[in-house]
């Protein structure tokens, strides 16, 4: 088990560089980040669309379909030992940090350089941290499709951004929660 205050460290770090690495390979191009030509508008449509993917996610974890079954390996495996763990400020901080940082880099730099499906590859191979996490990386690599659709419809990355950070941080919650049942204790938000 990874400890709680070094995962986040950790992922705070790779999200800074991924954050710096997107706003400066798309200010070297002719694409500008934007945020969104109607930002509330923006927010919005992200916080629905974020809530949505979560929704889904916990749902198919629940039903535990078979062609789940790898992904739901994954999250009993890997994600809720070492996400689980997360207390509700580091949840934040790196949902916020994750929605930010992979937004510019994959969404912001990415996705106007090589189109969206290649993005969406590369998003979902970033998630990808060996044999056991493949279908996370199929997961993500779904998930950058749809949060890649909703940049041209908005105008910028503020929607796919906010979609990122709420859908992070439900699944995050839902990785602790989960982690307190197994523990045998409960966990309020």
């Amino acid at each position: 088990m990874t400890d709680p205050a070094r995962f986040t460290l950790v992922a705070l770090l790779v999200q800074a560089a991924l954050g710096v690495a997107g706003w400066f390979g798309a200010a070297a191009g002719p694409w500008p980040v934007r945020f969104g030509a109607r930002p509330l508008a923006s927010v919005a449509v992200g916080v629905g669309v974020g809530a949505a993917a979560a929704a889904l996610m916990r749902w198919l974890l629940a039903r535990q379909p078979a062609w789940m079954e790898a992904l739901r390996r994954t999250v009993d495996d890997q994600l809720v030992p070492t996400v689980g763990r997360l207390g509700p400020g580091q949840i934040v901080l790196v949902s916020v940090a994750a929605g930010i940082g992979e937004e510019l880099c994959f969404r912001g730099w990415l996705q106007p350089l090589v189109g969206p499906v290649v993005a969406s590859l590369a998003f979902g191979a970033a998630h990808v941290a060996g044999v056991r996490t493949l279908a996370l990386g199929v997961w993500a690599t779904i998930m950058g499709g749809v949060l890649g659709a909703l940049v041209g419809p908005t105008g910028g990355i503020g929607a796919s951004m906010t979609a990122h950070t709420c859908s992070a941080m439900l699944a995050f919650q839902y990785l602790r929660r989960r982690a307190a049942g197994e523990a045998g204790g409960r966990v309020g938000w």
